[in-house]
């Protein structure tokens, strides 16, 4: 029975090995903790560049919690109607994938929001390698008949 060799196990293998093993195993993944926990605590920009207005979202995630300022202006304006919001992460629905977010503002939102919703729900998604905010808002189609619907407006990193 010389065709069946039998390969050592990681138990068996020498301790040297399996320390080593373990140490660059822990490494990574307190960098990739690392990474994350300082990629989330600085405050991230993103931005839309429309037809007719420009949006720009500062954002910052530290914990489950959520800060930032949502500004908005139309090209022809100097004027550009900034608001804070805050909000908290939650858990992603059923199929799909992001970081989501239930967002509050003091009053209503400064853009068309959906109709009928209770809640602001924003997410970002990676895109490219890089993380996108959507933002779901109620805007005018063209295509066809023109009517209102709802899409989710997205917002490109700005750094």
């Amino acid at each position: 029975m010389g065709w069946l060799v039998r390969r050592p196990r990681l138990r068996d293998q020498d301790p040297a090995i399996k320390s080593e093993q373990a140490v660059r195993g822990g490494t990574l993944l307190l960098a990739l903790i690392l990474i994350c926990s300082s990629a989330l605590a600085k405050t991230k920009t993103f931005k839309n560049s429309g037809l007719k207005n420009e949006i720009v979202v500062r954002l910052e995630i530290e914990r489950k919690n959520v800060t930032g300022t949502f500004s908005s202006s139309e090209y022809d304006e100097d004027a550009t109607a900034t608001r804070k919001f805050s909000g908290k992460i939650i858990a992603a629905p059923r199929g799909k994938k992001g970081v989501f977010m239930r967002i509050q503002f003091e009053g209503e939102a400064p853009y068309s929001a959906p109709p009928g919703i209770k809640h602001l729900i924003w997410y970002l998604k990676i895109v490219n390698h890089r993380a996108h905010l959507f933002i779901p808002m109620q805007e005018r189609s063209y295509e066809g008949v023109p009517r209102w619907i709802v899409s989710d407006v997205e917002l490109e990193p700005a750094d």
